[in-house]
């Protein structure tokens, strides 16, 4: 049995690959399983996985027809052996000592340990702080607080697997709808100020398309099964912070940017039925003053107001 079991959802990444291939070939930490699930690429990534796999023995290939990260990362969970998990988007890199560094604190009887990271957009990089606190055990509620992604984490295999954790398949958003909701299974939680994985914004990310997608859309199906999972829970106040910031500026953000006003008015609704008081919530409140301006005009649908504003800028 493998210590760690390192998952990488693949499709159509052979412009970025090799260099996320090579950061996890080389870690420090040698006893892993590398599950790389193709899932139904067009392009040479195949061919690529097949390169790596005839000079490392711990590359395993999985190949599916094309169903989106979500689908990818549950196949590749149901058949890895590692002892605890870690994901990684293909197009990211990671540091030499991410599994041995994660692998040693999870060891200690948690069943997530999150970190920091780096973003890096062109030639800029930034460190990116996912928690106020200090290193240690932190509660419930300030993981919640932290960032949904998958791949700045790594995990206790059985505690995913007892729970029957799974990503929610055939749409996008899928971090955002599940991540959070792992804490309805009571995690002991072990938050590292560090940082190990190299985030890339790449000109061809989905959320960085210049075209509208109607995937976009799959927001409110990713924020109704947020909601639903966690809204009879003791997490209200960190639920409706997570909805507010995710979908009432975020996705708002996206849609207004495509001049989708029926999606905006959509959002503003459920917002207006679900979190009324959202403006109150005391997470909200530390927000970048902008992005809590530009929510309010979004939640009171003036449109016309943040185009004024934003000519006034020009």
């Amino acid at each position: 049995m493998a210590k760690v079991s390192v998952i990488v959802p693949i499709y159509n990444s052979e412009k970025y690959l090799k260099r996320c291939l090579d950061s996890l070939i080389n870690q420090t930490l040698e006893d892993l399983e590398i599950i790389l699930v193709n899932d139904g690429s067009t392009d040479g990534s195949r061919d690529i996985i097949l390169k790596y796999m005839s000079s490392d023995k711990r590359i395993k290939l999985i190949d599916k027809a094309n169903g989106g990260q979500a689908s990818a990362r549950n196949l590749g969970l149901s058949q890895a052996i590692g002892e605890y998990i870690v994901f990684i988007d293909s197009d990211d890199y990671v540091q030499p000592n991410l599994c041995e560094r994660l692998y040693q604190t999870v060891l200690n009887g948690y069943d997530i340990v999150v970190t920091d990271y780096y973003i890096i957009d062109g030639n800029n990089k930034e460190y990116y702080k996912t928690s106020n606190h200090e290193e240690g055990v932190i509660s419930l509620k300030d993981y919640l607080l932290t960032a949904v992604c998958p791949w700045n984490k790594i995990y206790r295999k059985s505690f995913l697997i007892d729970n029957k954790f799974k990503f929610p398949e055939g749409i996008i958003y899928e971090d955002y709808a599940s991540i959070p909701t792992l804490v309805n299974y009571n995690p002991k939680v072990y938050y590292l100020p560090e940082a190990f994985v190299n985030y890339i914004h790449t000109e061809v990310s989905t959320m960085r398309s210049d075209e509208y997608k109607t995937k976009y859309e799959n927001i409110f199906v990713a924020t109704n099964f947020l909601y639903e999972h966690l809204c009879n829970s003791e997490y209200k106040e960190e639920l409706e912070y997570l909805i507010s910031n995710h979908f009432l500026y975020l996705g708002s953000l996206n849609f207004y940017r495509f001049n989708k006003y029926d999606q905006l008015d959509k959002i503003a609704d459920f917002m207006k039925d679900k979190f009324p008081k959202w403006s109150k919530n005391k997470y909200v409140k530390k927000m970048d003053f902008k992005a809590r301006v530009l929510m309010k005009l979004f939640y009171h649908k003036k449109y016309n107001v943040i185009k004024f504003i934003q000519k006034i800028k020009r």
